[in-house]
């Protein structure tokens, strides 16, 4: 060893009793803010090119969506042959009728709007 260099010593040292109350601190603020209730999202605005039509279909595409996957499911269902049962063990003939007027329902109202809005 160099006349600059030590042997290796083994320290041994106490934690200090404030950094591990301010540990403990974090820790509880941490948990606090995960058991809290999330914040809701703010909804983004809708994009500013979109105008019309377009804009109205945007504003519906969460309920679009929702009806294409229930659509997607009986049509799959139908091809392999079974049925969609409802929970009383009936078979549904048409599961997503509600589905389908919830997104009717928002494209006509988006369209009544739209056509206030031009006149």
């Amino acid at each position: 060893m160099g006349s600059n260099q030590s042997s290796p010593e083994k320290i041994k040292s106490t934690p200090d009793p404030s950094l591990i109350q301010a540990n403990v601190d974090n820790a509880s603020a941490t948990a606090d803010k995960n058991t809290a209730e999330p914040e809701k999202k703010k909804k983004a605005p809708p994009p500013k090119n979109l105008t019309g039509f377009a804009l109205v279909e945007y504003k519906c595409r969460k309920k679009r969506t929702r009806y294409d996957r229930c659509y997607r499911q009986k049509h799959s269902a139908f091809v392999v042959g079974s049925q969609i049962t409802l929970d009383s063990g009936e078979a549904d003939e048409n599961p997503c009728d509600d589905l389908f007027e919830a997104y009717k329902d928002c494209i006509y109202k988006g369209m009544l709007n739209d056509r206030k809005k031009r006149g």
